[in-house]
């Protein structure tokens, strides 16, 4: 007996002999329409709905490479104000981002980091490098507000970092590795 026939309390043949109720949709034929044909679109647009709220907002914007989206999130080498650096960051994808750390080195300075001994990195590639020497920065965490009036509370140290290095893509400046993820503050 499957859920259906049990739910109804008749035998199998009788689930189908009997008119449907009224609020069972029917064809323009009068035959029944199997409810999952009706749910069909409604779970699609629930499924889409679930997936797009899965896109991570710090992926890098079109027409930018990996070391330059790198460079927009994290070099600057003039410290500003966490509330407008931020402005920048959060414009592409239209969100508060929750934390963000500003090198205050010129990319030049920090692509030198990516010539140190590789480590692993927290995901277990072994693309990163440690800085030799603790570094001026600023971490940003954000504290309130919404897009795109969001706030943020700014923490001044100095600190190694762990950037992930790859191979510069085409726009890229001319390095033999570019820093593309920073991987941790340390």
């Amino acid at each position: 007996m499957n859920f259906l026939e049990g739910l109804a309390g008749l035998p199998p043949d009788d689930l189908f002999t009997y008119p449907p109720p009224p609020s069972v949709p029917q064809s323009p034929l009068g035959e029944m329409v199997p409810v999952r044909a009706l749910s069909c679109p409604l779970l699609l647009f629930l499924l889409l709905g679930l997936w797009v709220a899965k896109i991570p907002i710090n992926v890098k914007p079109t027409n930018t490479t990996s070391a330059q989206w790198f460079e927009i999130q994290h070099v600057q080498p003039s410290p500003q104000a966490c509330n407008s650096a931020m402005g920048k960051i959060n414009k592409d994808k239209k969100n508060c981002k929750n934390l963000n750390t500003f090198l205050h080195e010129s990319f030049s300075s920090v692509a030198t980091t990516c010539q140190t001994p590789s480590i692993a990195c927290k995901n277990g590639r072994k693309n990163c490098h440690k800085s030799q020497e603790p570094m001026s920065l600023t971490q940003c965490e954000y504290t309130s507000g919404r897009y795109p009036d969001c706030k943020y509370k700014g923490k001044q140290l100095d600190a190694f970092f762990i950037v992930a290095c790859e191979p510069p893509q085409e726009g890229d400046k001319k390095y033999s590795l570019v820093p593309v993820h920073l991987d941790d503050v340390v």
